[in-house]
């Protein structure tokens, strides 16, 4: 744990649980701005090419969505927020992990969110291939990444990637309009000051920005003149993690900019999904 950082006094510590989850291997979450009152979420390598979507107060999965003729390779966090189109809200699913650091290309799929109906409840709807965007990019210098921390800054549409494995987690970008006909390059814009980032969000006011690792969550607050590469040089607080999950690797802010956080099964332990209340602006 980072040490002579200030603790926030601004969330709730112990977090709240709101119920257990049947999923296995959640990897990325985010609220839903479609659906109000639910959360999305997926799993990650190998695991079927579905997101899915939770009910908020229980965790109950309420229906899955498949991105039909998509392999989920390792899909390993979810954003969600403004893209090509003003005023519509899209999904950004990555496939950034790379374990073993083997892959040539690594992919985010945009598509813009799907709206749940009643009639859906129980059931896997199919996302037709045409209605996904793929932007495919790699690193510099032919550098191979395993990337669990995908963050969409909504004041610019920018998508910001955070490595996991390097000795010091390193933070790259693709600039909007990103390019969904030929391969981007990612550019290093900074890194952190701490290693094994597997999870992150940005609020959807764009001020604010959770980053966790296995062991403690950072959060960040950003001025209305400032850049995201502005606000990754400042000093974070640490916000409460509290229960420690066994395999925590997905959080994010819901509108209130209070937060959700959801483990993989580990340890025999099922996944709960826990709520951090926001107690002061």
């Amino acid at each position: 744990m980072p040490h002579g950082l200030i603790r926030s006094a601004k969330f709730s510590d112990p977090a709240e649980a709101k119920g257990q989850s049947d999923l296995i291997e959640a990897s990325g979450i985010v609220i839903s701005l479609s659906n109000p009152g639910f959360l999305w979420t997926h799993e990650d390598k190998g695991n079927k090419n579905e997101i899915y979507l939770l009910d908020r107060q229980n965790a109950e999965t309420v229906a899955s969505f498949q991105l039909e003729g998509i392999f989920n390779r390792d899909w390993e966090d979810i954003e969600i927020g403004p893209g090509p189109e003003e005023g519509v809200n899209y999904i950004y699913l990555g496939e950034t992990g790379d374990n073993d650091r083997v892959y040539r290309d690594y992919k985010i799929y945009r598509f813009k969110e799907p709206v749940f109906n009643e009639s859906d409840k129980g059931n896997t709807i199919v996302i037709p291939n045409n209605k996904i965007e793929i932007i495919t990019f790699n690193y510099p210098d032919r550098l191979r990444h395993d990337v669990e921390t995908v963050l969409l800054d909504p004041w610019t549409k920018d998508l910001f990637l955070v490595t996991k494995r390097d000795f010091f987690s390193i933070i790259y970008v693709l600039p909007f309009p990103q390019n969904t006909q030929e391969q981007m390059t990612a550019i290093k814009v900074g890194e952190f000051s701490f290693t094994r980032a597997v999870g992150g969000n940005i609020s959807l006011d764009g001020r604010e920005m959770l980053i966790k690792t296995y062991d403690f969550i950072l959060h960040w607050e950003r001025a209305a003149n400032e850049s995201m590469v502005d606000m990754f040089t400042k000093v974070p607080r640490l916000a409460p993690y509290n229960p420690t999950e066994p395999q925590g690797e997905a959080i994010c802010f819901d509108e209130n900019l209070g937060y959700y956080t959801l483990s993989e099964f580990s340890n025999a332990i099922i996944p709960i999904l826990y709520y951090y209340d926001r107690l002061e602006p």
